[in-house]
Formats: structure tokens, C-alpha cells, sequence
């Protein structure tokens, strides 16, 4: 996935003319369990990635799908304090990395979940096949 602009999410290659940016949704393994939405970048030429961002789960306010009566790769992220812009490499990414988001919402948040807004129904609870 690409921020629109010029950014990659979630462990999908693509190149850029600066290299590739990823969103990760990460769970640790120690108690007690935090869940957390990490954007890194890897440069052009380079194996490593560099951490450029990283939000608790709890931060994230909404998840905009944009339109769901079309199959489209771009969506919106909205944290307490940021705002990130994305566009996936298809359509079908979009929804696997927005299945994994709310299942691990909806697993490891007690209080407060983030609205997922203009979602295809798919995403909600309704197919789960991973593409």
C-alpha cells in the first residue's frame, strides 16, 4: 500500500524513487498485550527499514475506506494526533490489511474502538477469506 503521495503499507513492494513506506499492525507477545500501527520506510538499495512512525492502537480514531460501493485502494487513517492518506497496490490489499485492523481492534481494545467508516460490508464480519 502507498501513502498517497508517495508512501507503501503493509509488506507490499512496490518502488519509489526514495524507496518504500509500509504500515505494520503489530500485537506483542508480552503481558499485558499492546497492539500498535507502525509505519517504516525502506530505502532504495538498503535491507533495513527504518521506523518513521508508530501509533497505539488505541490512537486510532477512524479507518475511511473512502467508497464502498467501488473497489477502490485508497483510504484514510485518523489518529488522536495525525492523519495519514494511503493507497494500497490493489483493492484486495486494502481489505486484507483492513480485516487484520478490525480483527485486532476488536480483539485487543476494551474501550474505546475506532469507526470504520465507508467500509465495503466484507470488512465488517462478513467474508473473512483472505485474498
Amino acid at each position: 500500500m502507498e501513502q498517497r503521495g508517495s508512501r507503501r503499507a503493509q509488506r507490499t513492494a512496490t518502488q519509489g524513487c526514495q524507496g518504500d513506506t509500509w504500515a505494520q499492525v503489530q500485537v506483542t507477545n508480552k503481558k499485558p498485550t499492546q497492539a500498535s500501527i507502525t509505519k517504516v520506510k525502506q530505502f532504495e538499495g538498503s535491507t533495513s527499514f527504518v521506523r518513521r512512525s508508530q501509533w497505539m492502537l488505541e490512537q486510532l480514531r477512524q479507518v475511511n475506506g473512502i467508497d464502498p460501493n467501488r473497489d477502490s485502494a485508497e483510504f484514510d487513517l485518523l489518529f488522536e494526533n495525525a492523519f495519514d492518506q494511503w493507497v494500497a497496490s490493489t483493492a484486495s490489499e486494502k481489505c486484507t490489511f483492513f480485516q487484520i485492523l478490525h480483527h485486532t481492534c476488536q480483539r485487543y481494545l476494551t474501550d474505546r474502538k475506532p469507526e470504520f467508516i465507508n467500509c465495503q460490508s466484507k470488512i465488517m464480519g462478513g467474508e473473512w477469506a483472505f485474498v
